[in-house]
């Protein structure tokens, strides 16, 4: 058998399930793949194309990397799925890992699931609450009416709790030390192809979807509100609703008209007693002629046309008169926020929760992505060709034939 055609290489996909990183599904498949005796033969002409390679090198070189070389069946993943997510798992087994970084760069298909109202460090469950915002005016028109601005050609902001490199360091590195970003982080071209609701629960439905449960400290709320600017308005090319109001401008214009009560409730307290004092005969003081002068000139200014006058006449009628409030936000009943099932086609490199946290904030609101599904990568589709989780579980052998299948009809690497 030719060294250069290995018994067992090539490309397969697994369906990842929830709670797991994709290095830790590739661990496990390598463990149970150097038990196998299906890899049996694999392993042998491993060792075999090794040890003539070593005998290609020089003696120090090939004593210094003998004692490293046990035999394991060499395997890798064609892009990572966060732990929350679970779907399609490109795995790459013997040279078949030389082909791995096209799938990178492929189409991708996913069911996300996101919560309106509350936004997190991380854009999903898995982070800490930084931000709350009122959800009452969301409803399924109102998300259509926004999609249009994400698809397409795009560009998105990697998320602040990524695996992007600034400087030697992480992102990710970054946020968790509360470190400030040392320059902007650069906008990525994306493709959204299709983009659409599938579900959407209103916060009566009775839906069980919740918060996440930890909250941020102020350090990390400023952190993440001072890098979520960088990626709205003018910056993106995303609208922001701004005509939301905010539970805090609320009772700011709250204040403001309780402060506008109290002072026509003082000029009417200044009326009442002039008017006693002009029954009983009371003088005017200088004080109160002055005033009463300013406000007949005031009046005559309006009246005669005088522009000059019109305006202070306009700026007084302001500070008497309070201005209508704001919409305040209206809850759900029961206080449940609305959560809505997208499925979109994208491309290589595109961060779905980002997407999900730009159209809560796009409806002048917050999202949090909830739950996640790739249910496409490439030509590996969810229900025809991917393996399901549970053949490698328990000890099972019921993955042997699947994936030996796969394998053989993989011609891509």
């Amino acid at each position: 058998m030719s060294l250069k055609r290995m018994t067992m290489d090539g490309i397969m996909a697994v369906n990842k399930p929830q709670g797991r990183t994709s290095a830790q599904i590739i661990q496990r498949l390598q463990r149970i793949f150097n038990a196998s005796p299906v890899f049996e033969e694999h392993l042998k002409i491993q060792k075999l194309h090794l040890e003539r390679m070593d005998e290609k090198q020089s003696y120090i070189r090939h004593k210094r990397k003998r004692g490293k070389r046990d035999m394991e069946v060499k395997i890798g993943h064609g892009g990572t799925l966060d732990p929350m997510a679970t779907g399609v798992l490109i795995v790459g087994i013997g040279r078949g890992t030389k082909s791995l970084s096209q799938f990178l760069g492929c189409t991708k298909e996913y069911e996300a699931v996101a919560i309106f109202g509350a936004s997190t460090d991380t854009y999903d469950r898995e982070g800490k609450i930084t931000m709350r915002k009122p959800y009452g005016h969301i409803t399924r028109e109102a998300v259509e009416g926004v999609l249009d601005q994400f698809r397409g050609d795009i560009k998105q902001r990697p998320p602040m709790f990524s695996a992007l490199n600034l400087n030697g360091k992480r992102l990710y590195e970054y946020a968790r030390e509360g470190i400030p970003i040392p320059v902007e982080i650069k906008k990525r071209d994306c493709h959204i192809s299709e983009l659409e609701i599938t579900n959407f629960e209103a916060g009566d439905s009775g839906h069980s979807w919740e918060y996440p449960v930890l909250e941020a400290t102020e350090l990390e709320r400023t952190t993440a509100e001072a890098y979520q600017t960088m990626g709205f308005d003018g910056a993106s090319g995303i609208s922001v609703d701004r005509s939301i109001v905010t539970d805090e401008e609320v009772a700011a214009e709250q204040k403001k008209i309780a402060e506008a009560k109290e002072r026509r409730h003082k000029k009417k307290l200044r009326a009442k007693y002039k008017s006693q004092d002009e029954k009983q005969g009371v003088p005017e003081s200088a004080d109160q002629q002055k005033q009463g002068a300013e406000g007949a000139e005031r009046e005559a200014a309006a009246v005669e046309g005088n522009e000059d006058g019109k305006e202070e006449a306009k700026e007084e009628a302001k500070e008497e008169e309070p201005a209508p409030p704001p919409p305040q936000p209206v809850y759900h009943e029961g206080g449940k926020p609305p959560v809505v099932h997208l499925r979109m086609t994208v491309s290589g490199g595109t961060y779905v929760r980002s997407i999900v946290n730009d159209i809560g904030a796009a409806l002048g609101s917050a999202a949090t992505l909830v739950a996640l599904k790739r249910s496409r990568q490439g030509d590996y589709r969810l229900g025809e060709n991917v393996i399901e989780w549970e053949k490698f579980e328990n000890d099972s052998t019921e993955w042997e034939e699947p994936v030996r299948k796969a394998l053989e009809e993989s011609d891509d690497w």
